[in-house]
């Protein structure tokens, strides 16, 4: 993801010229990546897991306080990078924007008020949901707001399979 961010980034004259502010940037990716990983680890593989044991004594709050624990420290230090509402201070949005914005959007579903504890990350978001840009009228819509979050729970794959093929020794 990160990859593409900065691709579209370079693309759209979305990265900083300066390397203070690239550095910045790049100590945002490091940080919503971790971030990103703990909570992608406590829904598929805990929450979504169709096949882990641990799926009918799943406990949702656990998870989000699980969660929460680490996300506090993260959340510090993302606010210690923005210098004004956005990362670069009072500026337009360069690409890690709208990377923190998208994580922040994830965070908040998976944890509603995760973030509401932390006035710059709140400020932040405040402000780039209302950022007059084509991707900001997107997350007003319905649009956004639909399908399944990460992934959904599926079948296991021999339940796909016609019933001649779950079945004997594979040849």
């Amino acid at each position: 993801t990160i990859a593409v961010v900065r691709a579209i980034g370079a693309e759209w004259f979305l990265i900083p010229d300066d390397a203070a502010n690239q550095a910045k940037c790049e100590e945002v990716e490091k940080i919503l990546f971790s971030v990103m990983n703990t909570m992608v680890y406590l829904i598929n593989k805990i929450c979504f897991a169709p096949n882990s044991t641990e799926c009918n004594n799943f406990d949702v709050e656990y998870a989000r306080t699980r969660f929460m624990g680490k996300f506090a420290p993260k959340a510090k230090a993302l606010e210690d990078l923005l210098e004004g509402p956005f990362i670069m201070g009072d500026t337009l949005p360069v690409y890690a924007d709208y990377l923190l914005y998208a994580c922040l959007y994830d965070i908040n579903v998976f944890c509603p008020g995760a973030y509401e504890k932390f006035a710059k990350l709140s400020d932040f978001m405040d402000k780039f949901y209302h950022y007059p840009s084509p991707i900001r009228r997107w997350f007003r819509t319905n649009d956004a707001k639909t399908g399944e979050y990460i992934r959904p729970p599926v079948p296991h794959i021999m339940e796909l399979l016609p019933e001649e093929m779950g079945q004997g020794d594979i040849h």
